[in-house]
């Protein structure tokens, strides 16, 4: 089995949206694309010792953990003011560099919450 490296398409994106914290189109890509080549790598490596695919070893809820994480960790090192939230599973995710004491709030207001679903349209929590 030849496994295909996926690229962002940007054209897929909102290019009207409004986005908070200073937040880019291109923090959003690039976040993406950092979670795609790590899957591209990994597989690539499980396929050629005659393993399954990561994403179908895992049950679906681990997936999305680990999605969550690794997108909040991504966007974390391209935003320009959002850092990962340094508070064991504190919320948002995502918060504003400074905000708070250490980059850690339990239950913090200024910031984002990251998510991943499986399901179509992709709607979560709104």
């Amino acid at each position: 089995m030849e496994i295909v490296r996926n690229a962002v398409d940007p054209a897929k994106f909102n290019q009207a949206a409004t986005l908070p914290f200073e937040l880019r189109l291109s923090d959003f890509q690039m976040a993406m694309q950092d979670v795609y080549d790590f899957f591209f790598d990994v597989n690539s490596n499980l396929l050629a010792k005659g393993l399954q695919r990561l994403d179908d070893m895992l049950r679906p809820a681990i997936m999305s953990g680990i999605l969550s994480d690794m997108l909040t960790a991504s966007m974390a090192k391209h935003s320009r003011v959002l850092r990962e939230n340094q508070y064991f599973n504190g919320h948002p995710d995502l918060i504003v560099q400074g905000v708070y004491p250490a980059n850690a709030a339990k239950a913090g207001t200024e910031g984002i919450e990251v998510k991943t679903t499986r399901k179509a349209g992709g709607a979560v929590d709104t």
